[in-house]
């Protein structure tokens, strides 16, 4: 699993917000149980919340493995795709947890992509995010939480 430089994870996420982000082979399939708590560590009842997920291809530039961890520089990609929707499941909204299913397969990454050249000094990038939107209860008003998502796709030597 790729290392991210702390910066970098800032470009995309901000100072204080939580981001999920990793290193694909193209075509990998992978989940995530994310189960989400209180300040105290008990789990946080999302009843009636509506989690979705999104993510979009992005152009990376000046990937490079540094001392502490991967840095580059990300833009929007030309010409803009479409989002990509991520599939959000095994909801048990009461105990806080739902898992992330990542098809990297159904992300329109061609095997023929240059980025996915063994010897690419760029690889393939897609940024977004997880929402959960939490209804109003109460005095208390409704409230988004966001966590960042980052994955960079590569060849696995085999594809392309």
């Amino acid at each position: 699993m790729a290392i991210f430089n702390k910066n970098t994870l800032t470009q995309i996420s901000g100072f204080d917000n939580q981001i999920i982000a990793g290193e694909l082979v193209y075509n990998q399939r992978t989940f995530y149980n994310l189960t989400l708590n209180n300040s105290d560590g008990t789990p946080r009842d999302l009843t009636g919340a509506t989690i979705t997920s999104q993510i979009l291809r992005r152009q990376l530039s000046n990937v490079r493995d540094s001392r502490y961890g991967l840095t580059f520089d990300i833009a929007d990609y030309s010409p803009p795709p479409s989002p990509v929707s991520l599939t959000i499941t095994n909801q048990q909204l009461a105990s806080g947890t739902f898992t992330l299913v990542i098809d990297e397969s159904t992300w329109a990454v061609a095997a023929a992509d240059a980025q996915l050249d063994i010897n690419a000094s760029n690889c393939v990038g897609f940024s977004g995010n997880v929402k959960i939107a939490l209804p109003a209860s109460g005095s208390t008003p409704a409230e988004d939480l966001i966590v960042f998502l980052l994955f960079l796709v590569r060849s696995d030597g085999v594809t392309n």
